[in-house]
């Protein structure tokens, strides 16, 4: 308590010498913010210091730490937090089978050879997940100690490879009833880097659950009860795993016996055409704005009036007949040079989607499909938009982390940290180390906080009489110059 009352009398002297300062050069305010802050900050890391000081002493005075484990030594460890370095007391302990532990850790869920608190290292990914790793590393304040790039690296890779479901799963009669549920899919090609050097792309693959789009304003929607899916899960397993991801957690938070239909939208592509092999009751539709790029390409080429070509592509659309759009496509392949490959494009996705596109167009409760922009916004905009390079962790857990925040929100992201940090602790959840502090250093820490307690009543008596004659004069002199 000795080492609290000393921190605050440091901190409060500080703020009264910037007080008066202030009073004597009004316009110096900024400078006062700035250094209020400081003290502030100083004092926060000076008090968690001291706070984990007296956990570590209350430890090592227990009657059930004195009967399992055997003091070794102690030393010093410095922590990094959103306020600076925290210093603190950190003492090794031999547990009956010749092990040493340090139980201040085990207790405080932090494990071995960590240099951030669960706060700074939620805050390095909220800031890694929006910004570049070197600019997350200079967002974290330190005094000794270096956060480099590569730190904020190595602390995005360790977000957890499966994010576990970190929403409330409701009971039975209490999931969601919907009658139509929505998915749409789409990919970013990502720069793959290896050695330094780019190397071709990796396949960030997106998908997003809702129930529905709301009107904002005019011609402006929104998604409603978004929830957002990522990762590279490259390959026919991985693709697997990533669509029987999504069916449990349909089945987790909504009632399937009501559901009726989920559609599945996206540009055709193989791997989200997959889906309705794993999704319960699903149906593909496809994407009208990869249908109406197409399209208009190969009528770009045609001798006859191009929106004239696009209006009989969509009458054959309208009216169920395939053969007369082949035939079309093959009628302009056929007289327009130059035109092979977008008319190979149309008719590969036109024939090879032709049942996606007549759901599309026909049934009420499909909607269109907005996953371009949706791609761009959760995955090109931190990881493609820019000239960089990323590795295959990296690419696939920060798509995760950027679901993870649209999800549950960055004030959500310290329980991903401590999410990871609990499962490192797993070897100490059976060892008997809870409860530590027993009854009896319990009462001596009452008694010193009572002390302590008297001590600050005092100190506030002695601030409510302090004068402010002299202040009042120093700014009345100002006033007076001006």
């Amino acid at each position: 308590m000795n080492k609290i009352i000393a921190l605050l009398n440091t901190y409060v002297t500080g703020l009264l010498e910037a007080e008066e300062k202030f009073v004597c050069d009004l316009s110096g305010f900024p400078d006062l913010e700035k250094e209020v802050v400081e003290l502030s900050n100083r004092m926060a890391a000076g008090f968690l210091g001291v706070c984990l000081t007296t956990a570590d002493e209350l430890i090592r005075m227990s009657g059930a730490r004195k009967d399992a484990f055997t003091v070794q030594r102690s030393r010093d460890r410095t922590l990094i937090s959103s306020v600076g370095d925290i210093t603190f007391k950190h003492t090794l302990y031999k547990d009956p089978d010749g092990r040493i532990r340090c139980l201040l850790d085990e207790q405080i869920r932090l494990p071995d050879r960590e240099r951030f608190t669960s706060v700074a290292e939620a805050k390095l990914l909220n800031e890694a997940e929006v910004h570049s790793y070197r600019h997350a590393a200079e967002s974290i304040s330190t005094g000794s100690q270096t956060v480099t790039k590569t730190t904020v690296m190595n602390k995005v890779h360790a977000v957890e490879e499966e994010i576990p479901d970190m929403t409330p799963i409701p009971e039975e009669e209490e999931k969601k009833k919907c009658r139509y549920l929505y998915i749409e899919a789409d990919e970013d090609h990502i720069h793959r880097q290896e050695n330094g050097e780019n190397k071709g792309c990796f396949i960030g693959k997106l998908a997003y659950l809702f129930e529905g789009k709301e009107e904002v304003s005019k011609d402006r929607r929104r998604l409603i009860a978004p929830f957002y899916f990522g990762g590279l899960y490259g390959g026919p397993k991985s693709n697997a795993q990533f669509w029987e991801m999504i069916e449990k957690y349909i089945e987790s938070h909504y009632d399937t016996e009501y559901l009726k239909r989920v559609y599945i939208s996206g540009d055709g592509g193989s791997w989200i055409r997959a889906s309705v092999d794993y999704i319960d009751k699903s149906r593909f539709v496809a994407d009208r704005y990869h249908l109406m790029k197409y399209i208009y390409r190969a009528a770009g080429y045609t001798l006859d009036n191009k929106n004239e070509t696009v209006g009989r592509f969509y009458k054959y659309i309208y009216k169920n007949r395939p053969v007369s759009a082949k035939k079309l496509l093959t009628r302009i392949e056929n007289h327009c040079e130059g035109s092979e490959k977008a008319v190979d494009e149309c008719r590969t996705f036109l024939l090879g989607n032709w049942d996606a596109i007549q759901t599309a167009f026909h049934d009420k409760h499909a909607l269109g499909c907005s996953a371009e922009g949706h791609v761009s916004n959760v995955l090109s905009e931190r990881m493609s938009s820019r000239p960089m390079g990323w590795s295959a962790t990296g690419t696939d857990r920060m798509c995760k982390l950027r679901c993870f925040v649209r999800n549950y929100g960055r004030e959500k992201v310290i329980d991903l940290v401590q999410y990871r940090r609990e499962k490192e602790m797993m070897q100490y959840a059976a060892t008997g180390t809870e409860g530590m502090i027993d009854g009896e250093a319990r009462r001596h820490f009452s008694k010193e906080q009572q002390q302590a307690r008297s001590y600050i009543e005092r100190m506030q008596a002695t601030l409510a009489l302090n004068s402010t004659a002299r202040k009042t004069l120093a700014i009345r002199e100002q006033i007076r110059l001006i």
